[in-house]
């Protein structure tokens, strides 16, 4: 019988660091181990709990390969995670050479969302697709470029950072230093600062999606207003790279309307040729980008 192909894999977000030993067989993939932390605040924090895993996978585990999504921008040739808006202290890290020399495993890092956009090439609802865009909307917005079954890094490796456009040059500041970015007002975050604002309450955005398909009023609007901000994303990425499919992932996308709400005002307000665009939620769910750094 075939030895079957097993990796160990690490997503590392915002908010948490997912991992598990990933099999894969030629169609399908198994998850064993799944294990989830909160993220650290701290880089030399996060790089410690990676090696925790790491020495706790090896106990019990076989694998052949490490595989690591992590947000920000990455240089994924020679693993080394360049800036991470979201992460405090996550610039230039040399992670493929530090846990190459405190664990001797070999390790291929890449960004969240070009492993994301893998797993759903390989596993998703898109093979039979060339021209795909992907977004990832959490805690911000990440996304990534497929062109002719190949991913389009760019001349810097930031295609797809669609989270990053300017949709209002006076409008609030993000994390990377500039104003108006779209992840400002429709990613996870975006949401849940909205709410506050409206309403002197924290909500996280997951349930702020649930409750508005309930009838909750507080709800419904700050959706309705997020769904706005999204549909305008939606036109920009449709009119700029003219994809056949935009695939979508996360919780809020998944649970609530918004997409729904979004997809129905960028397809009317795209140039006409782009209404042919499918806009699709991931098939993997959450598990798409672990899945996606075991396929690394």
């Amino acid at each position: 019988m075939k030895k079957l192909k097993r990796a160990l894999a690490f997503d590392i977000g915002g908010t948490k660091i997912a991992s598990g030993i990933i099999e894969f067989e030629k169609n399908s993939y198994k998850i064993f181990d799944y294990q989830k932390i909160k993220t650290p605040k701290k880089k030399k924090e996060v790089i410690q709990k990676l090696i925790e895993l790491i020495i706790y996978y090896k106990k019990d585990n076989d694998f052949e390969k490490i595989g690591i999504a992590t947000l920000g921008r990455v240089d994924n040739k020679n693993g080394i995670v360049i800036r991470a808006g979201n992460l405090k202290g996550w610039e230039n890290i040399k992670l493929k050479k530090i846990i190459k020399k405190i664990t001797n495993e070999e390790v291929k890092i890449d960004n969240d969302v070009k492993c994301f956009a893998l797993a759903e090439n390989v596993f998703g609802r898109v093979k039979n697709y060339h021209n795909i865009a992907y977004l990832a909307i959490g805690t911000g917005i990440g996304g990534a470029i497929e062109f002719d079954n190949k991913l389009y890094r760019g001349e810097n490796n930031i295609a797809g950072e669609f989270g990053h456009m300017i949709v209002d040059f006076n409008g609030k500041k993000c994390a990377c230093g500039n104003k108006g970015c779209w992840q400002q007002y429709v990613s996870g975050k975006a949401i849940e600062k909205l709410y506050f604002e409206l309403y002197r309450e924290k909500k996280m955005a997951k349930e702020i999606a649930i409750d508005s398909t309930r009838g909750a009023k507080k709800d419904k609007k700050i959706i309705k207003e997020a769904s706005k901000f999204l549909a305008v994303g939606l036109v920009n990425i449709i009119n700029t790279i003219n994809p056949e499919a935009i695939v979508i992932g996360g919780s809020v996308v998944r649970q609530g309307e918004i997409l729904k709400l979004a997809k129905k005002k960028a397809l009317k307000t795209v140039l006409i040729p782009g209404r042919k665009t499918k806009i699709l939620k991931s098939r993997l769910g959450n598990e798409a980008t672990l899945v996606g750094a075991g396929l690394l």
